[in-house]
């Protein structure tokens, strides 16, 4: 299993709860059985844990494979360089760990994710561990997303209901009376009761033995969900942000905008912008060391002021 290493408690919380997270739709059914597949490398915390897993999985699933194998495919001159490496003999050089992602299937976040693991495992400067160490949780948060689905979709009918599922873990607040002054704009003690209760219906919140509520998943993210309930959805997020127009500027709220003329090259690129920033937004939250203190909505909205001119050219002549 992959090794914790020494950190502040609130860094040991994030990791277990990713890890629980991202194990949700992983878990194989029997003991017998739990090496007939590839390890996932965004569980680990110690590549030397990954590399020697790794390599048992593999054995099992092709009695061929050996060190000698891993090492033609690497490129490595020497057969006995991973076992070398598992064993703490040897250390990986960023040459090296760039050759063993072939050879392990690696490529995307995925690659990026063992070349930080390696770096962290073998830093002896406890800052620069730490900063690692937040890269890593950040690459483990964008895969730590619950896909919410079938008759969940009610949770994204009402804006409440997301905010209450926020309130209800971090707030501590113990009744939905309590809670329902906390929002901005306050919400009826009734309707905070119907959205507990909805939650917990939908298993998108779960009673901790303390009395309070945690999450059954971290960060939810829509699945098949009826596009209708989304657009709803946004149209509320997006009044909300109306009504902050007209109350004072403070520093929770941000409000701009930016009118440009783009090529269609670079739309794409807009786009990618946007999307890395929603993705980095929910990484930075959820490998926050602090407690949090209230909830955020973020809107990212995109939308054209004109007709491209290609097709306004191709359609007027």
């Amino acid at each position: 299993m992959p090794r914790w290493a020494p950190s502040a408690r609130s860094w040991e919380w994030n990791r277990a709860t990713l890890k629980e997270a991202m194990n949700k739709d992983n878990q194989i059914n029997s003991h017998k059985d739990h090496l007939t597949t590839l390890p996932e490398v965004f569980t680990y915390l110690d590549h030397r844990d990954f590399l020697k897993e790794w390599f048992e999985a593999k054995r099992t699933l092709s009695k061929a494979f050996s060190y000698r194998t891993f090492a033609k495919k690497a490129g490595f001159a020497s057969h006995a360089f991973l076992s070398e490496v598992i064993q703490g003999r040897r250390n990986l050089s960023e040459d090296s760990s760039e050759k063993c992602l072939p050879a392990l299937g690696l490529a995307g976040d995925a690659a990026k994710y063992f070349q930080f693991l390696v770096r962290y495992g073998q830093e002896t400067h406890l800052d620069k561990r730490r900063d690692l160490l937040s890269e890593l949780l950040r690459l483990q948060a964008y895969r730590a997303v619950g896909r919410v689905n079938g008759e969940q979709s009610e949770f994204f009918t009402n804006w409440l209901h997301i905010a209450v599922r926020e309130v209800a873990v971090f707030s501590k607040l113990s009744t939905a009376a309590q809670m329902a002054g906390f929002f901005q704009p306050p919400a009826q003690p009734q309707e905070v009761e119907r959205s507990l209760k909805l939650l917990e219906r939908l298993e998108l919140l779960k009673a901790s033995p303390d009395g309070g509520w945690e999450y059954s998943f971290p960060r939810l993210t829509p699945g098949d969900v009826p596009p209708e309930i989304l657009r709803s959805l946004k149209r509320q997020m997006i009044l909300l942000s109306q009504d902050r127009l007209s109350l004072p500027e403070s520093p929770d709220t941000h409000i701009s905008s930016v009118t440009v003329s783009v090529s269609r090259r670079r739309l794409s690129r807009v786009r990618e912008i946007l999307e890395r920033t929603r993705k980095e937004i929910l990484a930075e939250t959820a490998t926050d060391e602090d407690s949090a203190d209230q909830v955020l909505q973020v809107n990212f909205q995109m939308f054209p002021l004109t007709s491209s001119l290609e097709r306004y050219r191709s359609e007027h002549g």
